[in-house]
């Protein structure tokens, strides 16, 4: 009889998820990635174990990059220096085609650049408090405080987009879709609007998706509609499936120029040809309106008709904070928009967590407050860290007027401190 022997082993499997074949992803999505693996690697991997197993779908450009990156740091850590082209030499000795192109490469440097210009930028909650008393303090050289110099590196880091990264939306049919020609989504970065509405309609709305915290495209950030926009407006809450709305602003009653966008009473509504919009209820609390919504859509499209295709009536909840007047910088009210923002997750907690419809007077203002905000509560739950800088960065990868001036980016700092003083510990509680 043979005795069966049984090992058992523990495999720890980091998965970085966006990051697509013969590209480069952003540069501080890989530092954090770098980050989150060496933390554990670090503390539960001991020196007798066997070796990190690096792989992408080739096992070569992605993973030589990552292997070049994370290397590098190393050496930086010991030896205070890089030495790219030294390492890329030893990749290439030991297998071919790691780091496959001269795009691959050049990210390595702007990463390595990256990790040496923006430093360490997160810290545990704990510390919040203290950290800000510390941010608001002027450097005696510089003259100025540590918000506005993490302000200033954000301003040099963010992307620029040529009018030819924005085509869809300078074109001669959509040009009349855009509040401002100067804020234009990139073609790579909006949603296409997918819903047939007739041959005068198009697939653009100024619109563009915004990343998460832990969920790319969690939130998509748009214009108040205009007069002829509303009927796009509701495809892409229904196109994209939106858990609910969010319109941090109230525009003067009766105003021409933004113009109503969903029934106030509790009569049905249709926005352009297609799309008819149900109340299905309403709740008024201090600051802050909710309505529950109906979106029914209409098939027009001759060939849809044909093929028996079908089109459910969605749900989603409009979100309204009435404290954030016409010209403000900030809400007159920190603890009315954080207790939106819990309403809001609550309310996609029930749902399935579809996209938030962001809307903003002019689609720049505001949203990126309550999307980066948004994303650091979430990094303060899952991880107990604080990390603004870098949620601003990402907020603004995609429309670079997002956290458009200094006050928008200090009051990120304060809607963290309050949602910790004040709501943290409750939802820790009922999370328990």
């Amino acid at each position: 009889m043979f005795q069966e022997v049984t090992e058992e082993r523990t495999l720890l499997q980091f998965h970085y998820t966006e990051w697509h074949s013969h590209t480069c992803p952003f540069g501080n999505a890989v530092l954090e990635f770098r980050r989150r693996v060496r933390a554990v690697v670090g503390s539960t991997i001991k020196n007798e174990s066997g070796p990190m197993v690096v792989h992408c779908n080739d096992g070569g450009g992605r993973s030589g990059v990552y292997l070049a990156i994370d290397a590098n740091m190393e050496l930086a850590e010991e030896e205070d220096a890089f030495d790219v082209f030294g390492y890329l030499k030893k990749l290439r000795q030991s297998r071919r085609g790691l780091i496959e192109n001269l795009e691959q490469y050049k990210f390595v440097y702007d990463t390595l650049e990256e990790f040496v210009v923006c430093g360490t930028s997160w810290f545990p909650v704990s510390e919040l408090s203290q950290r800000l008393k510390q941010k608001s303090v002027k450097n005696p050289i510089t003259k100025i405080n540590e918000y506005q110099r993490e302000y200033q590196q954000i301003c040099k880091q963010t992307p620029r987009f040529t009018i030819g990264d924005c085509a869809g939306g300078h074109r001669a049919d959509n040009r009349e879709k855009n509040r401002d020609v100067l804020v234009v989504p990139p073609d790579n970065f909006r949603p296409y609007l997918t819903s047939f509405q007739g041959n005068s309609y198009t697939d653009y709305i100024n619109a563009v998706f915004v990343d998460g915290y832990t969920k790319p495209r969690e939130y998509i950030v748009t214009e108040w509609p205009l007069r002829h926009t509303c009927g796009e407006f509701w495809s892409l809450v229904y196109d994209y499936e939106c858990a609910a709305v969010v319109v941090l602003c109230v525009p003067p009653p009766g105003s021409t120029n933004f113009p109503s966008f969903w029934p106030e009473g509790k009569h049905s509504k249709k926005y352009g040809p297609v799309f008819t919009i149900d109340h299905i209820s309403h709740n008024h609390y201090t600051n802050i309106k909710t309505w529950i919504f109906r979106i029914n859509k209409k098939i027009v499209s001759l060939t849809e008709l044909m093929a028996g295709v079908k089109a459910p009536p969605k749900t989603v909840q409009l979100f309204q904070l009435t404290c954030w007047p016409m010209g403000h910088k900030v809400p007159t009210s920190t603890n009315s928009l954080v207790e939106l923002m819990n309403m809001v997750e609550r309310w996609r907690q029930r749902t399935d967590y579809g996209p938030v419809a962001v809307v903003s007077p002019d689609g720049r203002s505001r949203c990126g407050v309550y999307c980066a905000a948004n994303a650091c509560i979430e990094q303060v739950i899952q991880h107990g860290e604080v990390d603004i800088f870098q949620a601003v960065k990402t907020v603004r990868r995609h429309r670079p007027q997002l956290v458009e001036n200094m006050t928008e980016y200090k009051y990120c700092y304060d809607l963290v401190l309050h949602y910790v003083l004040h709501y943290l510990n409750k939802d820790m509680n009922e999370k328990k």
